[in-house]
Order: structure tokens, then C-alpha cells, then sequence
């Protein structure tokens, strides 16, 4: 999101701010009759046993440059008298109301305007706790803060990622003075230090210095009951996420063993599980146990933190990281490695029978690390080949289906791998007898005729990505095939993937011009971002195929797009980036965007 649009939600979000601040109404009762006056952002009225009878109408927020209105009406009593209501309203600091019946005062109130960050707004803990309560777990992982957070122009984050795409440049002094603050609360815990502490908290994200928070908190021997005391308050009034960090970090550098309770419900939200790991491991006795408990209740980015904060002391827990450890709702390749490790992986595959449950549980792991898109993969494994033939080893009881057969096929694909790569494996941690080995062991599953028969079969009754992979495999045509499910589902971001995966020119630029003619190119719907991302990060090596594409990638508010769309045309030759629509684009993401790597990537292509 660029500094213009970042600049107008803040001032939506004050304005929405400021519209639940000043909405007030008085209720009076005069000889039998309700008297009413209601004060609004944009008007003033008066009403008279449930009729307006004067209102106050404010074109803009500037009309406010003058403090007070009046409204009058007439009061019609039983026995025929009438009587003017008169209502004076207004001001800055205090809103003031008076209501006069001719020239009587019934009513003369101040009500002080403190614009306070938490109120009008649902507190985030009570409604998680809720959810808890409730269900037992999270049912529903938005927070109450989101509108504040996203809108149109910045779609909403799945719970936890937005700690992995914060911008990580520290404010300068940033620490320092909210420490300093946090100490004024500490010393006088009143409505103005807290406000000056909670403000000072929601003006960045915790992610970007956290670290060096904790070794100077750590380091600032405040009192341990004051400092609970004021972080309990501020989880208990936090309408802000980053609120519910800080505080939750804050419990964790003191001995919070008494708050177990409660850190471990607002774990179960992928949004703060690794603040409360933190806290659980620093500051309660045991915090393994905890964590093994939570690990099994997330399954997002917060499993992720928590498998990386658990410690495989048992058992079960081993068991459990190779069965259950690795299956995640987001990219199972973040949490193979880990896994494999921690579980012992090599061991359990040592045995001479093994359950179908680990079997199962295996493959995962191992597809997960042969995938190229994952950082410490099946390189860095040191039990690489011990692990993958074993596996094969017990694919001759379980290996029956193509769902059973797929980790099969992908350790074929990583032993015919180019020679080149093999010469530096074999530097590494590879012997030649070892690959030699598993390549025979597994030969007789990949020589088997029932594979291919069972794709053909798989592909004509759904849309199965992993099918179309073992037919890509044995170098079936099914390609027809996925267009057709395409013209059914044509945001289906697995079929792009297959498609693109071809390594095809022919079916690539077919498959481009499908999504120039069905996609939404100027306004683009977030099924749309995903499926054409799957399509733009495939386009490095066809220069010239799918610029339309780059293009509306480009222009969309998607970051990740921007990026991936910057990456293609800086290998491609300058004529596509010079081309003046293009250019003009690339202009503004590098004068905009608050991403660092696209604003250089986008300087480079202008230099070009």
C-alpha cells in the first residue's frame, strides 16, 4: 500500500474514531413529555415525544470550526400552553448540553471528549476467550480490529503472516521511548499514561522490535507486580492486536505461571501463538507441556511457531511430529524439516514394519522436502538417503493407491536429477552406491502399468493436481483434459500450477491467453491474484509470453504480484519494461511501495 492510500485509511479509522466518540444523547421527561436532543458527527437534533422537531445538518468536518449549534422546538402541554425548547450544543474539549423550556434549565451537562484508542471498539480478548469458551477452540480467526487494518486496497492477511511481511526497519529510538513510557504508566497507572503507552504501541509492529525489547526490558528491574498489573490491563481494554503482543510479551519477561490459563487461550489464535510460546517458555515451569498441548491446536502459521518451540521429550510427541507434525493449512514445506528432525525420522523408518499411519505421515515429509520451494529441503538432511530408502523399503506393503505412490514418483524425479547437481550432492553427503541403491529399489513401482491406467481413471472423475502430475510423470497428453475443467473452474489455482508446470511454451501461452480473456484484469478478485500469481511466477524463461498479464500484475494492490511481476521483466530483454504503459506503472511502485526489494527492483528496470 503506497504512503496516499496508507494516509487515508488512518484518516478513516480517526474519523470512525471520532464519530463514536462525540455520539451522545440526553433523555428527559418535562410534565409528561420526552424531550430528546442527540449529537452526531454530522447533525444535531432535537425530538419531542418521538417527532423531530429541529435538526442541525454539518455538510463537511470543517463546519465543527464552529462549537456550538441550536436547535429549538415547540411544546404543546395538555392544557393548551405552548413552550419553546431551546438546546445549546457544543464545544471542544467538553461537550456541553443545555436545555432551556422557555427560560427554565432542566437540563445542563458536560460530558469531557477523551478520544481514547480502546473505546467504542471490541476488546480482542474477551472475544477470543469467548470463541474458547464456546467452541473449545477458534472458530473464526478474524479480530475485531480488521477493519481498521484492511480494505479494499490492502486485502486481509491470513492470521500470524503479517508478522513475516512487516517492513523490519526499525524506528529510530523506537525502544527506548516506549520503555520510558511504559515506566510512566508503571509509576502512575492513569487514564493519560496508558493512553501515551497504548498509542505509542499501535504506532508499529511489535515484529520489527520485539528482540530488542525484551533484552531491554530485561534489563530496566522493573517492579514484577506493577508490570503484571499494567499488562493485565492493557490485554483486558486492547481493541489492537499489537496491543495483545506487547502485553503478552510483557507477561512472558516475569513469572507469569499463574496466567497459564489465559496466555494459553489467546495462543490457540494463529495471531499470537508465538507470543505466548514466548511467554510460556521464559516464564512458566514445565512450558513443554503447554506447548505440546497448543501444538495440537493450531494449524496455521501459529503450528508452525509452535512446532519450532516444541520439544520432542517423548514418544508420543516423535510419533506425533511424523504423523501429524508436517500436515498444515499453510505450505506443509515450512514444517518438513523440523519434523524429520525432531522426530527422529531416520529411526522410525529403521524398523522392520512400520504402521500405514507413518507411512502416510513419511511420504508427507519427504514430498515436502524435495519441494524446491522450501528453505531447508532435502539438501540440508543429513539422513537423506537412509530415510529415502527405507521408505521405498516399506512402499512394498502400503504402496497401493496413487495417493500412496505420488512420494514415490517424486523421489524418482529427485534421483534423475542433472548430473550436475548429483556431482555436488555427492561432495556433500551422498555416496554414488547410495543413489545407485534406492534408484534399484524403487525401479519395479515405477516400471509397474497400473500407475498410468489409475491416472486416466483419476482424471476423468475430478480434478486431482497429483494425478496429473504422475500423467506428466509417464508422459501421458492429459492436457485438453485440465482446459476443459478450466472452462468449468477458471480460477482453479491448482489447474494453473499443473498447467505451468508442463514446462510447455505451447500450453503456456494458451493458458495465458485463457486468463487475459476470463480474468477481471483492471479489478482484480483475490481468486483471480492467486491463480494469475501461479501463472506470472512460471513466466521467467518465456519472455514475451503473458505481458498483459505482467502488466495487470503490475497495477494490482497485490505486493507479492508486484514483485513476482518486477522479477519476470528484469530477466526478460529492457524492450518489454520500456514499453510506456509499463514503465509509467514501474514509475509509481517505486515511488510508493513501502517494500524495499520491489522499490530497488523497480529502480533497476527504470535504469535500464
Amino acid at each position: 500500500m503506497g504512503f496516499k492510500e496508507e494516509f487515508k485509511r488512518e484518516m478513516r479509522n480517526v474519523m470512525k474514531d471520532v464519530e463514536k466518540e462525540v455520539h451522545k444523547s440526553w433523555e428527559m421527561d418535562y410534565k409528561g413529555h420526552r424531550i430528546e436532543v442527540i449529537n452526531q458527527m454530522k447533525e444535531e437534533l432535537l425530538i419531542i415525544d418521538g417527532v423531530t422537531v429541529d435538526r442541525n445538518k454539518r455538510k463537511s468536518i470543517l463546519s465543527h470550526i464552529i462549537p456550538y449549534s441550536k436547535l429549538s422546538g415547540t411544546l404543546l402541554l395538555q392544557d393548551g400552553t405552548k413552550h419553546v425548547v431551546s438546546v445549546k450544543l457544543g464545544g471542544y474539549i467538553r461537550l456541553n448540553c443545555i436545555v432551556k423550556v422557555d427560560n427554565e434549565t432542566i437540563v445542563q451537562d458536560s460530558l469531557k471528549l477523551d478520544f481514547l484508542p480502546w473505546d467504542h471498539k471490541e476488546k480482542i480478548v474477551p472475544y477470543i476467550q469467548e470463541q474458547v469458551q464456546t467452541h473449545n477452540k477458534i472458530v473464526n480467526d478474524q479480530l475485531p480490529d480488521e477493519d481498521y487494518l484492511y480494505d479494499e486496497n490492502d486485502p486481509r492477511l491470513a492470521a500470524g503472516l503479517s508478522d513475516h511481511v512487516v517492513d523490519d526497519i526499525p524506528t529510530p529510538f523506537y525502544v527506548k521511548k516506549l520503555l520510558k513510557l511504559f515506566e510512566e504508566q508503571l509509576q502512575d497507572p492513569t487514564t493519560k499514561t496508558r493512553k501515551s503507552t497504548y498509542d505509542k504501541i499501535t504506532f508499529d509492529n511489535i515484529a520489527n522490535y520485539g528482540e530488542e525489547f525484551i533484552e531491554r526490558f530485561q534489563q530496566a528491574d522493573f517492579n514484577e507486580s506493577l508490570v503484571q498489573q499494567e499488562a493485565l490491563w492493557l490485554l483486558e481494554n486492547a481493541a489492537h492486536r499489537e496491543v495483545v503482543k506487547f502485553s503478552i510479551t510483557v507477561l512472558g519477561c516475569t513469572d507469569c505461571e499463574k496466567y497459564k490459563e489465559l496466555l494459553f487461550t489467546l495462543g490457540m489464535h494463529e495471531e499470537f501463538t508465538p507470543y505466548v510460546l514466548f511467554a510460556l517458555k521464559n516464564g512458566t515451569i514445565g512450558a513443554n507441556n503447554q506447548v505440546w498441548q497448543l501444538v495440537q491446536r493450531v494449524h496455521g502459521w501459529g503450528k508452525i511457531a509452535a512446532v519450532e518451540g516444541l520439544d520432542a521429550t517423548t514418544p508420543e510427541i516423535k510419533h506425533w511430529l511424523l504423523t501429524e507434525g508436517c500436515s498444515n493449512r499453510i505450505m506443509n514445506e515450512y514444517l518438513a524439516y523440523t519434523c524429520a528432525v525432531k522426530g527422529e525420522l531416520d529411526v522410525a523408518l529403521y524398523e522392520e514394519t512400520i504402521s500405514k499411519e507413518l507411512y502416510d505421515g513419511a511420504g508427507l515429509i519427504i514430498q515436502a522436502l524435495l519441494s524446491k520451494r522450501v528453505a531447508a529441503g532435502i539438501d540440508d538432511y543429513p539422513y537423506a538417503s537412509a530415510v529415502l530408502s527405507r521408505f521405498v523399503y516399506h512402499a512394498r506393503i502400503y504402496c497401493e493407491t496413487l495417493e500412496d505412490f505420488y512420494p514415490l514418483m517424486k523421489i524418482s524425479e529427485f534421483l534423475h536429477a542433472d548430473d550436475e547437481v548429483w556431482e555436488d550432492r555427492f561432495k556433500e553427503q551422498w555416496k554414488k552406491y547410495e543413489r545407485t541403491s534406492v534408484e534399484q529399489a524403487i525401479q519395479p513401482f515405477i516400471n509397474d502399468p497400473k500407475w498410468p491406467e489409475l491416472v486416466r481413471s483419476a482424471l476423468q472423475q475430478e480434478d486431482d493436481l497429483k494425478a496429473f502430475e504422475i500423467a506428466l510423470f509417464y508422459q501421458l497428453d492429459v492436457t485438453q483434459n485440465l482446459f476443459d475443467r478450466l472452462e468449468k473452474h477458471p480460477t482453479n489455482s491448482e489447474l494453473y500450477v499443473a498447467i505451468m508446470d508442463t514446462n510447455n511454451r505451447k500450453y503456456i501461452e494458451d493458458i495465458c491467453t485463457f486468463a487475459e480473456k476470463h480474468f477481471s484484469l483492471s479489478r482484480l478478485s483475490n481468486e483471480e491474484q492467486y491463480s494469475l500469481q501461479c501463472i506470472v511466477q512460471g513466466l521467467y524463461e518465456y519472455e514475451g509470453v503473458g505481458l498483459p498479464l505482467i502488466q495487470a500484475a503490475l497495477a494490482s494492490d497485490s505486493g507479492s504480484l508486484q514483485y513476482h511481476a518486477l522479477s519476470v521483466l528484469e530477466g526478460w530483454s529492457p524492450s518489454f519494461s520500456q514499453q510506456p504503459a509499463i514503465q509509467e506503472i514501474i514509475k509509481n511502485i517505486a515511488m510508493t511501495t513501502k517494500d524495499k526489494e520491489d522499490r530497488q527492483l523497480a529502480k533497476r528496470l527504470l535504469e535500464k
